[in-house]
């Protein structure tokens, strides 16, 4: 009897601590919930990202939440940053579509909520960098600067002599686009115009800025309308935008810049955008521009995930990860960004 009452007692305990063991797994193992912040989450771009977020967050046992606004506001972004908060994500990583504002409002409380931020693809100005470098822990994605170098030597090789050209941009106070601005002028002036932002090409290097860059705000069908514009009304020999906006409603563009391909294919006029989307090879490899600069938005969510998750698992992790560039002309359109 004692030892039947024995062997009883035994093995409750095991049955015990086999449960005290697979609830102290459960409890430690906490599924963590990352969100990615896009600029516009409809973007075929950012929607790269979304997939590159979903793969990591697959590997490492996590929730990807993708939300963002459906355009380019920065109020819109601040609500849903502050929506995700309220929800106890677990960390944030952000396009940032302006940096003053996102610091001075949804970045504070994330920080009084205990919650991570980093950016991604669209970091902070330096200015908000320095004043508020405890808000924004790390970046993931593009050298901006070095991707508007690359545009304009895509762009020198074309017209070595130099000409007449019109730059696109998105928002004016983006700072991402701002450091492309910078580098294309530095590459085609053949000097660093890294601290000369307000300068635009004068005559550098046989360079010539008709008129400032015409800002987008990310839109479509405004980027579009510029550009229909320009080459109705300027005398230019290059248009180049930073962003891929004006390609991105492909079968729009394509009607508009359809009159203009013999100039394209005479080199009269030159198509230099940013971006390297399938729909934007597509336009390429009909000559309906020239060459495409783009970035890897896939890597970046991608990216972005595996550094929140160090962050929080308290691993290291880099301050500043630089995704690669693809660059895509009409000659290698089929291969440049596998």
């Amino acid at each position: 009897m004692k030892a039947s009452l024995s062997s009883l007692t035994s093995t409750l305990m095991s049955a015990l601590m086999f449960m005290f063991i697979v609830c102290s797994y459960h409890t430690s193992a906490k599924e963590f919930v990352f969100a990615l912040v896009p600029k516009d989450a409809k973007n075929p771009y950012y929607l790269r990202s979304k997939q590159g977020c979903m793969h990591a967050a697959k590997k490492l046992a996590v929730t990807c939440l993708y939300r963002g606004p459906i355009r380019s506001d920065v109020r819109l972004q601040d609500m849903i940053i502050r929506e995700l908060i309220k929800q106890k994500v677990d960390a944030i990583a952000v396009a940032v579509t302006q940096s003053e504002f996102l610091a001075q409002h949804s970045f504070q409380l994330a920080q009084k909520s205990g919650i991570p931020i980093i950016t991604f693809d669209a970091d902070f100005n330096q200015f908000s960098t320095a004043k508020y470098s405890h808000l924004r822990l790390a970046y993931v994605g593009s050298n901006n600067f070095a991707l508007g170098k690359a545009l304009g030597q895509k762009l020198m090789a074309r017209h070595p002599q130099g000409g007449n050209i019109i730059i696109q941009t998105g928002r004016p106070d983006s700072d991402n686009l701002n450091q492309r601005i910078l580098g294309l002028r530095s590459a085609l002036a053949g000097k660093d115009f890294s601290l000369m932002s307000g300068e635009i090409l004068d005559n550098d290097n046989g360079w010539h800025e008709v008129r400032a860059p015409f800002p987008s705000y990310g839109r479509f069908s405004r980027a579009l309308k510029q550009m229909e514009k320009v080459f109705n009304t300027d005398n230019i020999d290059a248009f180049v935008a930073v962003g891929g906006w004006a390609q991105l409603n492909d079968d729009a563009y394509r009607q508009m810049i359809s009159p203009l391909k013999n100039k394209l294919i005479n080199n009269e006029i030159s198509v230099v955008m940013a971006d390297t989307v399938d729909s934007q090879l597509v336009l390429l490899a009909d000559n309906l521009s020239h060459v495409n600069i783009g970035q890897s938005p896939y890597e970046m969510g991608r990216m972005a995930i595996h550094t929140l998750h160090n962050i929080v698992t308290n691993k290291p992790f880099q301050k500043n990860t630089y995704t690669p560039l693809t660059y895509c002309t009409q000659q290698n359109y089929s291969i440049c960004t596998k």
